[in-house]
């Protein structure tokens, strides 16, 4: 891998991404800790919102993704 890929267009899309998804991501992650939807699972209950809010993710940045990828 070369430094100046960091410098192409695509890298910056691709961080661009990256900043949306945490905008994006915030949201279901505060009603699942407000509803406390993950409780029940005690120690892990982080790893399973953790899980739950990136499969979130994945269904909304799939499309995103592909177009970046191309």
């Amino acid at each position: 891998m070369h430094f100046q890929s960091y410098l192409s267009i695509e890298f910056l899309l691709y961080i661009g991404r990256w900043i949306l998804s945490a905008f994006v991501m915030m949201l279901p992650l505060y009603l699942i800790q407000k509803y406390h939807l993950t409780d029940k699972f005690g120690k892990y209950k982080e790893y399973i919102d953790l899980m739950l809010v990136q499969i979130f993710g994945a269904f909304v940045f799939w499309w995103i993704d592909q177009m970046i990828f191309r």
